[in-house]
């Protein structure tokens, strides 16, 4: 899975170089999945290493990193020259930065429910649509989009991870579905669907924090008690 995202990757840096936008940004979507399925089938079969978090993220550096700063500049931001490529520079090492974080921060072992900053898939959402609405959108405010996502990826806002048994979970599948709807029907309507589901989806992880910290803060009042 982890080779199939890397392939998927690298075609969709060629399709982009020989104009296929859409193309690309079809392949880009492939290995979302691809990059959701190589966890879970690794700690599905007891498979987890730290080599395979490596190659994760090598793959993720490529995929949802190179490729999607790529495809942005080549849909969009090369209208603005040199300015347009130092904005896909920019998301690249955001992407690069927060990937190495992740790696410092995370075990390989565990799921996490919280992850710091934006991952970097859903970074490389926003610059696909840019590439599929890119004759609705304004170079200039293409490079907006991309600055405010390199800047989201190294923030330090904890956001949901997928995991069982949650809510954000279930609303997380439902963005992608959402997301789905965009990629095949790209138009203002799914984009604002998007974004709407995308708002309450944070919202909703925000809530569930705030529930296990008072949760938390009442076991450790009992056990100090």
């Amino acid at each position: 899975m982890t080779a199939a995202n890397i392939m998927a990757g690298f075609a969709a840096i060629l399709s982009a170089t020989e104009g296929r936008l859409e193309i690309a940004v079809y392949l880009l979507y492939l290995a979302v999945w691809l990059d959701m399925a190589d966890g879970r089938l690794a700690r599905h079969f007891k498979a987890t290493s730290r080599l395979g978090m490596e190659l994760d993220s090598l793959s993720d550096a490529l995929s949802f990193g190179a490729a999607p700063a790529f495809l942005a500049y080549r849909a969009s931001l090369h209208e603005l020259g040199a300015v347009g490529m130092l904005v896909a520079i920019a998301y690249l090492l955001a992407a690069v930065f927060r990937l190495g974080r992740y790696n410092v921060l995370s075990d390989y072992e565990a799921k996490s429910g919280r992850t710091m900053g934006l991952p970097v898939p859903a970074a490389a959402g926003y610059l696909m649509a840019i590439a599929l609405m890119r004759d609705q959108i304004p170079p200039v405010a293409s490079a907006v989009v991309v600055l405010l996502m390199a800047v989201s990826m190294v923030s330090t806002v904890r956001l949901p991870e997928f995991k069982g048994g949650s809510i954000v979970t279930a609303l997380l599948s439902i963005g992608l579905l959402t997301y789905t709807a965009l990629v095949i029907w790209p138009s203002w309507t799914t984009v604002a669907v998007w974004n709407v589901w995308n708002l309450v989806i944070f919202l909703a992880a925000r809530r569930e924090d705030r529930g296990g910290v008072a949760v938390a803060d009442r076991g450790s009042r009992i056990e100090t008690g």
